[in-house]
Parts: C-alpha cells; structure tokens; sequence
C-alpha cells in the first residue's frame, strides 16, 4: 500500500504530546520539502503527574488540557490527513490514560496515539536525518525525554538499533532530586541508576559503533548550550565533569540560566546532566552534537512523505511474515478473499476508508502469525504478539486493533475483547473480523487457488446485522466439509449477536 502524499502547498500539522513538554510544529509543503510556519512548546510536564501506581492526577491532566486549548485554534479546518498527534512515555504508563486522551480528543477534534517507546526512537531519527546533513557510517541518535531517553544507530535514513530506556528528566528529577538541594550523594545515586538501566543496551550500541553522535532535544540543547555558555558547543566527557562540579558547588542549577535556559526546565537539569553523563560512560561517547530535529520533525517528516512511496508499516508487516515463517500461499489467498469480501460490504458498513482496508489487509496477511508459538490456541498466540511487540510505524492503538482482528478469526467470536474501543471502532472491526473469519473458514482446506466466486448481501435493518453468503448454485451442496464448518460459524455468530445465512 502506497502512503498517500499530500498536494503541493498542504498545511502539515505535528503534536507531540512528550513526558516534559507539549510541542507543536506548523508547515507548509513547498516543492516536496516543509517550510516551517509555527512551532510552540509549553511546560506540562505530565510524567511529574505519575503517583506511585501509574494513575496521572488531575492537576496535571488539567495543565495538559490547558496547553491543548492553547493548542487547538492552530489545528481548526485541517483534516485527519493533514495532522498527527503522538503521546510518549508518560501516557504509555499512565493506566488512566484513556480518560486524558478522551478529554483531549474533545478539545483538538483529532485522534491521538500513544506510540510505543521504539516507534518514538523511530521517529526521533527520522526528524534527526531529515534536519541534518547527510552523514558517512553510522550515525548515533539520543534523546532525553520526560520520562524515557531513546537510543538510536542508523546509517542514511535507515535506523538499524532501536531502544528506549526507563529514565528521564523528569521521573528522574522527582525519584532523586524532589526541589532539593543537588548533593554528590543524590547525584551518584542518579547516576547510578541511569547506569544500571544501559546495562543491556550497551553491548550492543558500543559492537555496531557509530561515526558521528547527535542528542536532541530540551535537556541536551540546554546542556550544549550551558557548555558553550550561551552558544551550541560539542558535548564531551571532560564538558560533563566540569557541569557536575560546577551544579555540586553551588547546589542548583539556577546559575545557568544566564546561558538561556528558561527558568522552568532548571528543576530538571541535574537529572539530564546525570543521565547524561552515565550514557556518555557506558556507550564510550567522546563527542555529541545538538540536533534541532526531533519527534515532532519526524512526525511531519512522514506526513510529508519522508522520501519513500512505502509506508514503513508495509516493510514491518513483510519482516513478520519472513520472521515469523508465515505460510505466503495462505496468507495471500485469505487476503485476497478478505479484500474481495470488503469490496462488497464496504459501503453499506462504512468501511470504504483506506484505513479499515488496511487493518484488514494486515491482520489477514498475519493471522497465521501464532502457528510460530504453537498450533493450539495459535490465534491467541498470535494476538499476543500483534500487541505486545515493537512494530515499526504502529500506534499501540494500531497494533490493540489488529491483534484483536487475529484473536477473532477463528473459533468463538470474542465479543468482550471489542469493548475497550471507541462504540464506532468497536462495531467496523466487529465487521472486518467476520469479514476475516468468512475468508478464512473459505480456505480452510488451504486450496490451490483463492475462492472468490461468493457474493455478500447485508441486511443492517435488523440489531443483528445478517450477513447473507451466496455461491453458485447447488455449489455448496458438493461442499460437505465447507457447508458444515459454515452452520458452526454461523452458530458462533449467532452467539455474538450477529447473524450468518448461506445458500
């Protein structure tokens, strides 16, 4: 599937909805390239509304509302093609992040996904290559976030190692600094403990090594800019130690905002110079760069198009399949029938939006995907791993869609596993599983060829949506084993509240 491009002269929007900071970026698309309009950034600093059980308290939900109001006047008369809103760690954590989310949909009028910690780490680079020169080798990317800092190697647009790590300004600032004074001690245990988190990463970012190293980003940018004293420097060990000094010395970092950093991001400083200083140890960096690029870059970098016709979740689909051996003859003949299915009930459904074809597409090219675990339960298995794992170019919102689309496509429909989306979502990929579960069950006995001689009639006046499945007649007659899984299917529908005939 090709990434639909946006005309010439189209208005981009990207929303970053980070751990520390709310960021907005407006642009223009001028001969295939962004001309930035209008960027704002405002302090929320929603990981510092995390208690100890994850919940995010309402003080800080209101500050992250406050902002988006601030916010959505820039968004009004663009369309869902035109804007894309990203939420990072702290609502990735927060298990009552569907009630902020909800809020803020209410005031933007656009949905917002909340991306997992390497897709950030995805994006991160994308908006690092595009705003930076192109570079030999490999390039190492770091950005300390609110409340997690991503890892980066990649060489020309190509990220090659991906991670993101628990630690961040702010949840750092909160566990080991709290509005106290900067000792040594507090310091060394900050350190510490940034340390402890590289353990696993650091093997393997130090054995692919790099040629260049960028940080972006607000704690990196302050931390070049204290160094340079008011001007971007190169951030070195020998830089770091003397910054660790000089904040023991004189117990805070207030000093610094002579250098131009905002009074509002000095609570967080001794947290990033520590963090800071533990990464530059245990991956052996000798010299970083500040990059003006980042998330909210990356984010319009691919609504603009990023350089490539293909949307990376094309390529991520294509790496499961090969990773996870998937039958090819099976997965494309229940795709193309699933896709056959979906020409005939796409309107009368509201399913004719490109992006219900894809999720369509997907979880029929994956519903296999489980047989690599076990073959009992194999659709469970593979729902598991549609959810939990990192997918390149999926919002976990995508990713909760799809798994439950493979979880559905055999055996009892499972109706309760469709009642943690939107009312709307819930009924369309209701629909797209038992379009999914008719192609499957048509090529149970994994023939030769597709089947697609079978027309669909849907009946949406009744409140159990018949779908009526016509062949050739007298076909199914000769079809003892396909007309007896279809009477199940249609006992198992009937269960669900829907209704199955075939003739």
């Amino acid at each position: 599937m090709l990434q639909e491009q946006p005309p010439e002269g189209a208005l981009l929007a990207a929303l970053d909805l980070g751990s520390n900071s709310f960021h907005l970026l407006l642009a223009r698309k001028i001969k295939g390239e962004l001309s930035l309009l209008r960027q704002m950034g405002e302090k929320v600093q929603l990981a510092a509304g995390l208690d100890e059980n994850n919940w995010l308290h309402e003080s800080a939900q209101q500050r992250g509302l406050d902002c988006l109001r601030l916010m959505s006047p820039f968004l009004q008369g663009m369309t869902e093609n035109q804007v894309r809103i990203v939420a990072t760690n702290a609502l990735r954590a927060a298990h009552n992040a569907s009630e902020f989310i909800s809020r803020a949909e209410a005031i933007l009028g656009f949905p917002i996904e909340i991306i997992a910690g390497r897709e950030e780490a995805r994006l991160i680079y994308t908006g690092v290559v595009n705003t930076n020169p192109n570079a030999e080798g490999h390039r190492l990317v770091v950005d300390i976030g609110g409340g997690s800092t991503e890892f980066i190697i990649g060489e020309g647009r190509e990220p090659l190692l991906l991670e993101s790590l628990h630690m961040g300004c702010v949840s750092y600032a909160n566990r080991y600094f709290n509005g106290s004074e900067i000792t040594e001690r507090r310091f060394h245990r900050a350190r510490m403990a940034a340390l402890s988190e590289l353990l696993h990463i650091q093997q393997p970012f130090r054995k692919l090594g790099w040629t260049q190293a960028q940080g972006s980003s607000g704690t990196l940018k302050a931390l070049s800019m204290i160094i340079g004293k008011g001007e971007f420097a190169p951030i070195t060990p020998a830089a770091l130690l003397e910054l660790e000094k000089d904040l023991l010395l004189a117990g805070s970092a207030q000093h610094w905002t002579v250098y131009g950093i905002r009074p509002d991001r000095v609570p967080v400083i001794p947290a990033g110079l520590a963090i800071t200083s533990a990464f530059f140890e245990a991956l052996g960096i000798a010299e970083m760069h500040y990059s003006a690029g980042a998330l909210r870059e990356g984010v319009l970098y691919e609504l603009l198009g990023n350089g490539t016709d293909e949307d990376i979740r094309e390529r991520t689909v294509r790496s499961l399949l090969e990773r996870f051996q998937v039958d090819p003859g099976q997965s494309g003949m229940v795709t193309t029938a699933a896709l056959h299915a979906l020409n005939q009930a796409a309107e009368i459904w509201g399913l004719a939006a490109p992006k219900w074809s894809s999720k369509l597409e997907w979880a029929a090219k994956l519903h296999e995907i489980g047989l690599s675990v076990a073959h009992t339960q194999y659709h469970k298995h593979g729902a598991y791993l549609m959810r939990y794992a990192d997918l390149a170019g999926f919002t976990r919102l995508q990713q909760q869609m799809l798994a439950v689309l493979i979880r559905a496509h055999r055996r009892k429909f499972p109706v309760a596993e469709f009642k943690v989306f939107a009312p709307d979502d819930q009924l369309k990929l209701q629909r797209l599983a038992r379009l999914l579960r008719l192609a499957v069950l048509l090529h149970h006995s994994r023939p030769e060829t597709p089947l697609l001689d079978f027309r669909l009639e849907i009946n949406n006046s009744t409140t159990r949506e018949t779908l009526n499945l016509h062949f050739a007649e007298g076909w199914l007659e000769h079809q003892p084993l396909l007309k007896a899984d279809l009477e199940q299917e249609a006992n198992w529908q009937a269960a669900a509240g829907f209704e199955l005939t075939f003739s």
